[in-house]
């Protein structure tokens, strides 16, 4: 499990084009949730969220590609 900090820690600092998109919306105190599944549990996933958080807007998937080849 430590290896999984500091790279997690490394890709804070990273920049993110898409991040910016919901930067105004996080100064506000809004929430942003990132989350790393395997792509046949998306959907899963998905509405686990909703039936939770209805509230919660699902901005889609990003393509499999890994951060740090």
């Amino acid at each position: 499990m430590a290896p999984a900090l500091p790279t997690g820690m490394i890709g804070l600092d990273v920049e993110h084009s898409r991040l910016k998109n919901y930067q105004g919306a996080v100064e506000k105190g809004g929430l942003l949730l990132m989350v790393d599944v395997p792509r046949d549990r998306v959907e899963e996933i998905h509405q686990r969220v909703q039936k939770h958080h209805p509230e919660a807007e699902f901005e889609g998937a990003e393509p499999t590609i890994p951060a740090f080849p």
